[in-house]
Formats: C-alpha cells, sequence, structure tokens
C-alpha cells in the first residue's frame, strides 16, 4: 500500500486534513497515516478523528508518534492506553493503529488496549524506528515483533549504506506477519521503491517534497510516476547512480522514462556510495551476489571512476578499450551470464553534443581543464578525432601523468595556461558542482584563463557537471557570446549510450529529453 502522512496539528484542522488526504487520495495514495501527535489527549481529539474517518476516502491508520522515535507525543503510556481504548469505541473506526513496539513491551495497559483495538477489528501495527543508525539487535528485535499479538510490524532505521536498504529485502523474505522495512535517509531509497515489489505491506511517500516525515521519503508523484512503483515486480531489475555526493541527477526520471518506453522491467534509483575503494567494493559485491535484487547496473560517477575499472578486473569482467586506456569508467553493466563488463560512456558525452554545435576536430587545438576521470575521458576521445590537447590543471603533475598516459594517442601536453585561440574547451573539473566542495568557484578565474585571447568566432566549448545547468562556466561562455554545450547535454549522450548497454535500445528521442 502507497501511505501518505498526514499531519493534524489542531483538532479544528479537520476539513483541511480532509481536503489533503482526498488530493492524494485521488493521486493514487492506498492509505492516509493520520499523525496525531500533537492532538492526541486534546480536547475534541476523538471528534476530530470521527470527521477523519468519516469523510475520507482512503484507508486509515491512526499513528501518535513519540518523541523518542520521531514524533512530538509526550504523554505517558497509561493515556496513551486509554486514547487507544476510546478510540476502539467510536463509530468510525482507522483500518489501522500504530503502537510503538517500546511502549507496547513494556505497559500492559497498552497491551490491553491492543487486544481491545484487534477485537473491535481495527488492525494493530507495532512499530519501531531507529533514526541513529542499524542496531544490532535488528534481527532479534523483528523476531520477536513478529510474535506478538499485532497484524503486522514496522521496522524502519537510518541506513549507514546501500548494503542496508538491501538487509530489508531479506526481513520481508523471511516475515512470518505483514511487514514494513524501510531504511531512512539517501542510502534507503532503495528499500522505499521496492517495498511493494520485495513484499512490504506498506511503503511511506510525502504529498509533496515539503511534507516528508522521514529523511530520504519520497513524493508520491516519485514513487508513482517516476520510479512506476505499481509496475515493479520481484525479478525487477535494479539500476542506479552510484557515487558521493549525488546530486539531483536527470537519471532518476530519463532512465526509468526510458524504461517504461522499452517495456524493459527495469528501475533506476539513487545507490550513494562513500568515498574509497572498499566501500565501492563492499557495495557492487553485494548488489551483484545478491541474486534476489536483479542487480543490472550502475552510472558511476566521482569519485569511483578509476577503481570501478579495478572493481571490474578483480572478478575477471571485461573492461573496454576506451574505458582502458581513459583508465576511468562511468558504466557498470552486469549482463545475464554474471559477466560485469566496465565502460566509458562519457566520450560520447563529449563528441556528439561538440559536433552537434558544429566544432572542428581535425586537425584542431583542444584544451582540457582538469586531469581526473573525466578530463581523461575528454583527451582520449578528442585525440582520436585528430586533435591536439593541452591539459591544464592547477596540480600541473597530474596534468603530465595524463599527457604521458595517452601520449601514444597524438599530440598531448601539460600546460599551466591557455596561450592562443582554442577549438574546443572541455570544463571537466567539479568546480560548480552543487553538491560538490566548490559549488560557487569559478574555473576560468582559478586557472587564469583569458577568454579574450583563447575565444575564436568557431570556439564550442562544453562543460560536464549537469546539477545547475547554468554554472558560472556556462555563464561565463554564453556572455561571451560562446557556442557552448551544458552539463545536461553531455549527460543525454553519455545516458544514452548506458541505456543501449543495459537494454539493448537507444532511448527515443520523445522521451530523452
Amino acid at each position: 500500500m502507497l501511505t501518505v502522512p498526514i499531519e493534524v496539528t489542531t483538532t479544528v484542522d479537520a476539513a483541511t486534513a480532509v481536503e489533503a488526504a482526498n488530493a492524494v487520495a485521488m493521486a493514487g495514495a492506498d492509505l492516509i497515516e493520520w499523525r496525531l501527535d500533537s492532538i492526541v489527549g486534546v480536547e475534541g481529539v476523538n471528534a476530530c478523528v470521527s470527521t477523519l474517518m468519516r469523510e475520507t476516502t482512503a484507508g486509515s491508520l491512526l499513528t501518535c508518534r513519540s518523541v523518542e522515535e520521531g514524533g512530538s507525543y509526550q504523554a505517558g503510556d497509561d493515556d496513551f492506553a486509554a486514547w487507544c481504548t476510546e478510540i476502539s469505541g467510536l463509530a468510525e473506526r482507522p483500518d489501522w493503529v500504530d503502537v510503538e513496539y517500546a511502549v507496547w513491551r513494556r505497559s500492559q495497559r497498552v497491551q490491553a488496549a491492543a487486544i481491545l483495538l484487534r477485537e473491535r477489528g481495527i488492525k494493530v501495527l507495532l512499530s519501531w524506528h531507529d533514526f541513529r543508525a542499524r542496531p544490532h539487535d535488528l534481527l532479534r528485535t523483528a523476531r520477536d515483533m513478529q510474535d506478538a499479538a499485532c497484524d503486522g510490524v514496522k521496522l524502519v532505521w537510518r541506513a549507514r549504506s546501500v548494503r542496508d536498504a538491501i538487509e530489508c529485502r531479506d526481513l520481508l523474505a523471511d516475515r512470518t506477519k505483514p511487514m514494513i522495512a524501510l531504511c531512512m535517509g539517501p542510502h534507503g531509497v532503495l528499500s522505499r521503491v521496492m517495498a511493494g515489489a520485495w513484499g512490504g505491506l506498506m511503503t511511506f511517500a510525502a504529498a509533496d517534497s515539503d511534507t516528508a516525515t522521514a529523511p530520504g521519503q519520497p513524493t508520491l508523484a516519485q514513487l508513482q510516476d517516476q520510479y512506476r512503483f505499481r509496475q515493479l515486480t520481484s525479478d525487477t531489475q535494479v539500476f542506479g547512480l552510484i557515487g558521493d555526493p549525488l546530486g539531483d541527477s536527470p537519471g532518476y526520471r530519463l532512465h526509468n522514462a526510458a524504461f517504461a518506453a522499452a517495456d524493459f522491467n527495469g528501475v533506476y534509483v539513487p545507490l550513494p556510495t562513500a568515498a574509497g575503494w572498499e566501500s565501492l567494493k563492499a557495495t557492487l559485491a553485494t548488489l551483484i551476489e545478491d541474486e534476489n535484487i536483479h542487480f543490472g547496473g550502475a552510472s558511476i560517477t566521482l569519485p569511483h571512476k578509476a577503481d570501478l575499472i579495478r572493481f571490474v578486473q578483480e572478478r575477471g569482467g571485461v573492461v573496454t578499450p576506451i574505458a582502458e586506456t581513459a583508465g576511468a569508467a562511468n558504466t557498470l553493466t552486469v549482463r545475464s551470464d554474471g559477466m560485469v563488463v566496465a565502460d566509458n560512456t562519457d566520450v560520447h558525452g563529449i563528441v556528439d553534443p561538440l559536433r552537434s554545435r558544429g566544432a572542428v576536430f581535425e586537425g584542431g587545438r583542444a584544451v582540457v581543464l582538469g586531469a581526473g576521470g573525466v578530463a581523461r575521458a575528454a583527451a582520449y576521445v578528442l585525440l582520436q578525432q585528430g586533435m591536439r590537447v593541452d591539459i591544464v590543471n592547477r596540480t600541473i603533475a597530474h596534468a603530465e601523468q595524463l599527457a604521458e598516459d595517452l601520449a601514444s594517442l597524438g599530440t598531448i601536453a601539460a600546460c599551466t595556461r591557455v596561450e592562443g585561440g582554442v577549438d574546443v574547451l572541455v570544463q571537466a573539473t567539479s568546480a560548480g558542482m552543487a553538491h560538490g566542495s566548490s559549488p560557487e568557484a569559478d574555473v576560468l578565474e582559478s586557472m587564469s584563463i583569458n577568454l579574450d585571447a583563447a575565444l575564436t568566432p568557431s570556439t564550442v566549448a562544453i562543460e560536464t557537471v549537469y546539477d545547475p545547468v547554468n554554472t558560472p562556466f556556462v555563464t561565463r561562455l554564453k556572455a561571451a557570446g560562446c557556442e557552448v554545450a551544458t552539463g545536461q547535454d553531455m549527460w543525454r549522450a553519455q545516458g544514452a549510450a548506458q541505456q543501449k548497454s543495459w537494454t539493448g535500445q537507444t532511448p527515443p528521442s520523445s522521451v530523452w529529453a
């Protein structure tokens, strides 16, 4: 069930709450979680609840969340038990009442009230939350909760990594009662999107981006329209974006739209993975080796592009010549036979937008700003196009190493500054990235590049940062009258190549925009 939380802050707020509830019910919500933390114990609460039950078209879950578990309810256990008893006697009854497991376990009165609720046809959902991390006694808690007198259990904790989200699937597979198993935070999105496909009782979705009740909670529209929640099955192949940090990638919308257009049973989700070889290795190994996840591949972004090659090599997989020469890969494909393939589609992302804007390649001069993985891909493909390439980087040793690595492909040099006119200018650093370390940085200024001297009437530039679209680099180049491709232009070109690697189909232009 798609469940949308709606907070009721005053007992006279029923009409507004009903309007909001019926709106999300029309939009596809199966159940409304009425968050009543602020009004339980206040005069008129039961009349308000009766109105909510009577005038709302969707099913209902009543929740009174304590401060200890992320809510605002502060009264004692006996007061909560008394309220549950009152609810059981209402003419308009909810489908479910949430009872925190910690409260249920320590209070015999709460246990008695829960029995009464069930006798009156109201289901009891025992819930447990940890906003800090995965507790060491998770499995024992899950077992004990399912042994209790209840109709369903809810276990939610803050994920430390994507591996926590995968454990939700394991809990659901071993359940003996209807269960909700979800992870909070950016690492837990996979568990929320796949909750239904994995057999969960509910997943929670915010009515809009301003009303989320837990970290990482997607909106109702995102779950239904972007992730196609209703169409996902236990056989759905999981793909995603792996990196640290992850920005607002167009991939979540476009890759999922392309899967739908191709009638391909796949979903593309954020898979944040902390910097470092061990973190990448552990995450990918878990995703690949758990056959029930049906992991099909991933887009790889900073800082893991070089380590992806190492990972695939250590597993005896295939590294494409482009990725091997560039020393970086941005695409992982897991074939049906289990073979893993590392590729670099950044080369498509560089050349295609430049060519479409009239860039002159053969015999021309290209300047690449930066010396990381994207810069390597750019230098590689521009050399292949017959250009001579200058690598400009603040740390000259890195530029010299890159030039040395690609020297066999053509004329390439490491430089500390740009002199003379440029045919192609590539911004391949993280400067300007919204979620990076220097979102306001102007790479042209930091590298002392004189645009008046560098730009010619035929110069074409390209930005590789896609979030935001108008970085300081793009803004300055456009103001100077230069033809410039944005990071999103690059992203679309390389992402289309990824889609073909995963599904065998190039996405149609009708969805790839």
